[in-house]
């Protein structure tokens, strides 16, 4: 089979690799579709891992299925979305909700990766997080699963309800997903924060009041300081901004990492007598991703100006450095 293969910053090949034949319990996806991550932009956290097949977005069709392999498992023919880290839902973590901290979240998963054009699930990961799609969900749109399931359980940590009001901070893939996923929960109060025009539009769209990067147009547009502060961008100016504005009482949410080696600048003593949580929101579990699918499905949740733009596997770099060039917003790669 062929798979692009990461092999450090700037380099990535189309290889050729022995087909993976599915062990006990495990099933075979032949990939249809893959979305591009922003993890899979950063070479200070891929490159760690080189040589390595990126992609943790896929949707495929089961070709096989490995024996002793779950009465329940979806069947062969079965279009799917498979995700790649399940937790084990009995550890101490896992009880208390902390799903995605659990130690086993990174044992199992699919390989070799997303970007090829076959990939074993892993037994856990066929059991318990392996979903069948509707027939009338496009397969592009289906790749947005795992990336909504993010921003379901960014806003579960953040508690996020109909009487939030919401700053998302940063229009980008995440940032609309947040957007969508928020307005679809009811909340009425949501503005979505770029300094992009276009992006603030689309925000726009989805139901978001918008402003500019800026404190004073942030709590205009809202018509309050807003009490959740969702930020998208690792860039030290959005957490600023994020810090500046939320209400006392409320929280800022780290969504995205930030290149190691980056520190912010805060009074301690601000966040002390306004009683600020900073918090953080890492992946998603298998409850998340079924959300994420019913949102999909039912076009609570649209890919409409979401995904932007789709390459086939075989252009792999192009579609790499197209989703890094920031022309993009979402970027999907195809199999055959």
């Amino acid at each position: 089979m062929k798979a692009a293969v990461y092999r450090g910053p700037g380099d990535i090949r189309i290889e050729s690799l022995e087909d993976p034949r599915p062990g006990l319990g495990e099933v075979l996806v032949r990939m249809l579709a893959c979305g591009i991550c922003g993890s899979d932009l950063m070479d200070w956290y891929t490159s760690r891992k080189a040589p390595v097949v990126l992609g943790h977005e896929p949707v495929g069709v089961v070709v096989d299925v490995g024996e002793g392999g779950d009465a329940d498992l979806p069947p062969v023919g079965a279009r799917v979305f498979a995700h790649h880290h399940v937790p084990c839902f009995v550890c101490d973590r896992c009880r208390r909700g902390h799903h995605t901290l659990c130690a086993a979240f990174r044992q199992n998963g699919i390989r070799p990766g997303g970007f090829s054009e076959l990939l074993v699930v892993a037994a856990e990961n066929a059991r318990l997080d392996l979903l069948v799609l509707p027939d009338h969900l496009p397969t592009r749109v289906a790749t947005l699963v795992e990336p909504l399931a993010c921003c379901l359980h960014g806003q579960r940590v953040a508690g996020v309800s109909r009487r939030t009001r919401l700053a998302v901070v940063g229009s980008g893939q995440m940032g609309l997903l947040h957007v969508q996923a928020a307005r679809a929960a009811g909340c009425a109060a949501v503005v979505g924060v770029d300094p992009i025009a276009e992006r603030r539009k689309l925000a726009e769209s989805f139901g978001a009041v918008v402003a500019e990067p800026d404190p004073i147009a942030v709590v205009a547009a809202l018509g309050a300081r807003p009490d959740v502060v969702i930020v998208c961008s690792g860039a030290p100016a959005a957490f600023d901004l994020a810090v500046g504005i939320v209400d006392a009482g409320g929280i800022v949410q780290m969504f995205a990492p930030t290149t190691p080696g980056r520190r912010f600048d805060f009074d301690p003593n601000d966040l002390f007598f306004r009683e600020i949580t900073l918090q953080a929101s890492y992946s998603a579990g298998p409850t998340d991703t079924r959300e994420a699918l019913d949102l999909l499905a039912r076009r609570a949740v649209t890919a409409d100006g979401v995904i932007t733009h789709c390459f086939p596997l075989p252009d792999i770099a192009r579609a790499l450095e197209t989703a890094q060039s920031g022309e993009a917003i979402k970027v999907v790669v195809e199999g055959e």
